[in-house]
């Protein structure tokens, strides 16, 4: 796994290619190894409303300060 603390952050981590449906069929004879990096690009993650139950009045007090309003939360 890697993770990235900065102005942001991300992580990916190793996964089984078996284990990612949007693959199927179209690794198991590419000889390529069976596993690959999944980025998550977790930076968004929210900009849906998604996790609204979670946000504080003072995570939306900074949110309304910010330079993207409702984005990156």
């Amino acid at each position: 796994m890697g993770v990235i603390v900065g102005t942001g952050t991300n992580a990916c981590y190793m996964e089984k290619l078996e284990r990612v449906p949007k693959l199927k069929g179209e690794w198991e004879n590419d000889g390529f190894p069976p596993e690959m990096i999944i980025n998550m690009e977790w930076g968004a993650f929210g900009d849906d409303g998604s996790i609204n139950f979670v946000v504080t009045e003072y995570d939306k007090y900074i949110d309304s300060s910010s330079i993207n309003p409702r984005k990156q939360l």
